[in-house]
């Protein structure tokens, strides 16, 4: 047995398997300087190994196929196993919210608690454009709850749209939720049969479903009848998933400087302030056409919605979203919009049919709404919507605060409404119908962005497959705000994505993506097949 002498060092061993004593003070500090250079080399040796491995099975992780939105569909995201972050560089997940901030958002200063709903399917193609709206919420820091209702997902897809949401969504907010809703567009009547299969019932019906089944709203039919006094006075903002918040939407339109309300509307104020009795919606342009319907067949006789006369079926029902209004207000509509619906698409099979069930539920119980200009901008041609507060920013600073709008400098519309095409000259062009569903994957670029000064230089639109057409400065400013802006937040909320979800060395962030490039390359791939 081998036995420490006085003066020296614990055994070494000299690479045979046998050990030996150290002997001298000097060879004492070389064998200590060994030992050290020794184990400092396998400590080296072993955080390479395991870093190697951490990298590979983060990676593997953090697939392609894991991303929103991609053409493989959600259902592979649940096949995906998820590795905790273990590095800020390396998919560490960082809000633009700090925790304080997020916690104050919760109520607005009057105490008053927001639920902002979009109503979506489980499409790639609604996918992409939902992260938009959480991202654009998080960005411009929207007051209370903001909620996905995603309606008719099979068990597949519901096991991905819930992993999506708690790995790249619920990081962003605490305030951020998701409803799973069952699918409601094939709608049957009392016998049975089918009377439509008409997708946007999904907005009603899932709406309603939230109502009732969201624990932040703790409906209790069976004690309360309704909702508990701690809720019932919570305020419901219903938008599409199409709408990116440009600032926060609120109950309040007593601000003159960023309110618009114009026309027969302006003689005639109902409210300023969201409260019971009294909702605010975006005024739309179909005036009273649903006044035309056989209202006592859709509402039951003596309805009260046949009896708004035509100034008033102007002046408050032409409702669209954002719609506003307290929870019990909106639980009312929401009961009498999924009852009227039905009968509404029967007599109108048109994509206008659940927007004109909402407006006649709201008659029907003798609510007329506030109707606001400036909650929304989408047709550049059109009045009734914000485009007053866009046409006072010069043509020259346009593109650029579009880009990175700061409200202290120009008042700004709630939410744009991405429903249109937008198009300043020829190459710069945008229709979300067109946009690829792989826009927030790793490696794909980001899409390039217009100059700043392109309301300055570029005065005709030519859309693909359209022809050329001349623009006013007014028309100009107006298509330059909406492509400009778009464009930027696309790539915002991309390159938050990839830096959040990527590894650090995957991300494609480059600006070189261009839409009407992509539809040529595109029609051309298709053409030679």
């Amino acid at each position: 047995m081998l036995r420490r002498r006085p003066g020296h060092t614990a055994h070494d061993d000299d690479g045979n398997g046998k050990f030996k004593s150290t002997g001298s003070p000097s060879s004492q500090q070389e064998s200590s300087s060994s030992i050290v250079s020794n184990i400092t080399l396998m400590c080296v040796v072993i955080f390479f190994i395991t870093a190697g491995f951490l990298q590979h099975y983060y990676d593997e992780s953090r697939s392609q196929a894991h991303l929103p939105g991609t053409a493989a569909n959600l259902n592979h995201y649940k096949k995906v196993v998820k590795q905790p972050f273990f590095s800020k560089k390396r998919g560490y997940k960082q809000s633009m919210l700090t925790p304080e901030q997020d916690a104050a958002l919760e109520l607005d200063k009057e105490d008053r608690r927001y639920h902002t709903v979009f109503s979506t399917d489980c499409s790639p193609y609604q996918h992409w454009q939902s992260y938009l709206v959480f991202f654009s919420a998080m960005k411009m820091h929207q007051t209370g709850f903001v909620t996905r209702i995603a309606s008719g997902c099979d068990a597949e897809q519901a096991d991905a749209m819930q992993e999506w949401f708690k790995s790249d969504i619920q990081f962003m907010s605490k305030r951020f939720r998701l409803q799973l809703t069952p699918h409601f567009s094939g709608i049957k009547n009392e016998a049975g049969e089918t009377v439509g299969d008409y997708k946007f019932f999904n907005k009603p019906f899932g709406v309603l479903y939230w109502m009732e089944n969201s624990p932040a709203l703790q409906y209790h039919n069976d004690t309360y009848g309704f909702f508990p006094s701690g809720t019932i006075k919570d305020v419901v903002i219903i938008i599409d998933p199409d709408m990116a918040l440009m600032r926060p939407i609120t109950g309040d339109f007593s601000d003159d400087r960023e309110t618009v309300i114009s026309g027969r509307r302006k003689d005639k104020i109902l409210a300023r302030k969201v409260a019971s009795g009294q909702p605010f919606a975006q005024v739309y342009g179909f005036g009273a056409q649903w006044a035309r319907l056989d209202l006592e067949k859709i509402c039951g006789p003596g309805t009260p919605a046949a009896k708004v006369d035509q100034a008033d079926g102007f002046r408050h029902y032409p409702a669209g979203p954002p719609y506003i209004g307290t929870v019990a207000d909106m639980y009312q509509i929401a009961l009498h919009w999924t009852k009227f619906v039905p009968g509404v698409y029967e007599q109108y099979p048109h994509l206008l049919a659940e927007m004109f069930a909402f407006s006649i539920a709201a008659a029907h119980l003798k609510m007329p709404f506030q109707l606001i200009d400036s909650l929304m901008i989408s047709k550049v041609d059109v009045g009734g919507e914000g485009w007053p507060l866009v046409d006072q920013i010069p043509a020259e600073e346009v593109c650029a605060f579009a880009k990175d709008p700061v409200h202290s400098q120009h008042a700004v519309p709630s939410v744009v409404h991405m429903c249109q095409r937008y198009a300043v000259g020829s190459e710069w062009f945008f229709t979300k119908r067109k946009i690829p569903s792989d826009i927030y994957d790793c490696d794909t670029p980001l899409f390039a962005e217009p100059p700043d000064d392109l309301a300055m230089t570029t005065h005709y639109r030519w859309p693909p497959g359209g022809h050329k057409q001349d623009m006013t400065v007014q028309e100009t400013v107006r298509e330059s705000f909406m492509i400009c802006y778009i464009y930027s937040l696309m790539n915002q909320a991309a390159a938050f994505y990839k830096q959040n979800a990527c590894s650090s060395g995957g991300i494609n962030l480059a600006k070189t993506r261009n839409l009407v490039q992509y539809m040529a390359d595109k029609n051309k791939k298709k053409e030679a097949e």
